[in-house]
């Protein structure tokens, strides 16, 4: 594709790394595995996650991906950043096991190797809907309801609309 170009993304990292050491246990120890790259070029998305092909895997000794768009990383504020980087962590499953732990006395849950493309998985969006199909017809499947729920219990949200003006759909 011409235009597209591909840099790594030590900033986007410093924000994952953070992240991942607060909201997402299942990647702590897989950091050195997950590639962070800039993508600069035309693009109609903020961000993707991937899981690495074989030959990805090979040439670069990553197991994750995470692309930010260069472009809409530049417009965002630091929360935006971070809201972002979450969501394309979010993306990222990994297998895991129960086991009794004598010394806790508990069961716990123990990851599967980080170096084991078998271990990694993706996760969809818990909701997709358009905000017209809510207008209509309301919370209308399990998702959009809980969804909601985490929405009303948000203890923070970014004002996102502080310098934009109001837009209306037609």
């Amino acid at each position: 594709m011409p235009g597209v170009d591909f840099e790594e993304a030590p900033a986007v990292r410093d924000v994952a790394v953070d992240l991942m050491n607060k909201h997402h246990p299942h990647l702590v120890d897989a950091k050195d595995l997950i590639g962070f790259y800039f993508r600069y070029g035309s693009s109609d998305w903020a961000g993707k996650a991937k899981k690495c092909t074989a030959f990805e895997r090979h040439m670069t000794g990553k197991q994750l991906f995470v692309f930010v768009n260069a472009e809409a990383w530049q417009a965002l504020k630091h929360d935006q950043r971070a809201a972002l980087v979450d969501h394309e962590l979010c993306h990222f499953s990994r297998k895991s096991e129960r086991h009794y732990d004598d010394e806790q006395q508990r069961w716990a849950d123990a990851w599967a190797p980080a170096d084991d493309a078998d271990s990694w998985g993706l996760r969809e969006h818990d909701v997709e809907e358009f905000s017209d199909v809510i207008k209509r017809h309301g919370l209308w499947e399990q998702g959009i309801e809980q969804f909601a729920q985490a929405v009303r219990n948000a203890s923070y949200q970014a004002d996102l609309f502080e310098d934009y003006p109001a837009k209306s759909v037609g």
